[in-house]
């Protein structure tokens, strides 16, 4: 079974790079059920708008070759220019999210739900193509290499908020589902995602969308908690290096505190979270964190010298392989958590990104 991934990667069956996607086969069955409920899924917006939409993200992240797959199926709308901004926000300026541009797209008639499916799409395109690229450099292809990195966020409301590692909350700017309201499917995908998805305004609002949250959910659990390959903590450090330049402190505290709960270095974290992620660690946390950073700032950025550096500290290349699908995968919760709402300051609370 292949997916995007594969495709757009033009993996051959009996390569090596097929063996070592074979070796995480949930991480393929849930990209391809995402891209199904994303892109063929009963929405308010047309497949046509979906794809243009997607070709849209696709030539912003600089991947011709997903922009190709959907710009044959593309068709116009009046609302697209509206659509398009917003993927743009997206892709291009995660930091500086607003609810503004939420009431743009509600003026352009959009429905709560249709928001939702927006967000995914664009999202899921920034999944794809850093899985893509990951695996054309572990293939040995170059990376475009030369692309600026930006290591702090620019918004001044981030920067006031500031990271941290307490346990923060979220509030969104986008109506959620009464629980009282939900389906059987919704509440039964919502006991799947998370222990306190019932009362998560976050998860309140994807469910609106239950097919694409239930294959999300899926495919984010295979990749973080997957047996073998890398090991949890350093999949955290790779979700938090990415969430910190991406400047998302809701993704980054909660990473940050399972990476301490895994016995990571709290000093480290404390360091990466208080001075950014170019602060002193050891060498191999050095190369994971690199590696998460230009890889997650633009797929572009990432070179055939990240992975000479992962190389020389030891890990494997299935190991890479699984440091890259965390931050592809955190590519696309971070554009949830950051364009959809905002984290908030409380005593308690904490959930699953």
């Amino acid at each position: 079974m292949q997916d995007v991934v594969d495709e757009i990667a033009g993996i051959a069956e009996g390569s090596t790079l097929h063996a070592l996607r074979a070796m995480r086969p949930d991480v393929r069955a849930a990209t391809s059920g995402s891209e199904e409920a994303i892109f063929r899924g009963p929405s308010g917006l047309s497949e046509g708008e979906r794809h243009a939409v997607a070709a849209h993200v696709a030539r912003l992240h600089g991947d011709a070759r997903l922009e190709a797959r959907h710009a044959a199926l593309a068709e116009e709308s009046p609302r697209l220019d509206a659509m398009r901004r917003f993927a743009d926000l997206l892709t291009l300026r995660t930091d500086q999210a607003n609810p503004q541009a939420i009431r743009a797209l509600e003026q352009a008639g959009l429905a709560p739900r249709d928001i939702v499916m927006l967000a995914q799409l664009v999202a899921f395109i920034a999944y794809a193509t850093r899985m893509a690229t990951a695996l054309d450099l572990l293939d040995g292809k170059p990376g475009a290499g030369g692309t600026e990195v930006r290591l702090a966020p620019q918004s001044p409301g981030t920067a006031d908020f500031g990271f941290t590692s307490d346990s923060l909350d979220w509030d969104s700017w986008v109506p959620v589902l009464d629980v009282a309201e939900a389906t059987p499917e919704q509440l039964a995908i919502l006991d799947a995602s998370h222990a306190s998805a019932r009362t998560s305004p976050y998860y309140l609002l994807l469910v609106q969308e239950p097919a694409v949250l239930r294959e999300r959910s899926k495919l984010f659990n295979t990749i973080m908690y997957g047996p073998r390959g890398a090991s949890r903590a350093e999949r955290e450090l790779a979700s938090v290096a990415e969430s910190r330049v991406n400047g998302c402190p809701y993704c980054a505290s909660v990473h940050a505190q399972r990476w301490v709960q895994l016995k990571g270095d709290p000093e480290v974290m404390e360091r990466i979270l208080r001075e950014g992620v170019s602060t002193d660690m050891p060498p191999r946390l050095r190369a994971i964190v690199d590696f998460a950073v230009r890889l997650s700032a633009a797929p572009a950025a990432a070179t055939q010298e990240d992975i000479a550096a992962l190389r020389e500290q030891g890990l494997a290349d299935a190991e890479i392989l699984d440091i890259a699908a965390a931050v592809a995968m955190f590519a696309w919760a971070n554009r949830l958590m950051q364009t959809l709402g905002e984290p908030v300051r409380k005593a308690t609370g904490s959930a699953a990104a």
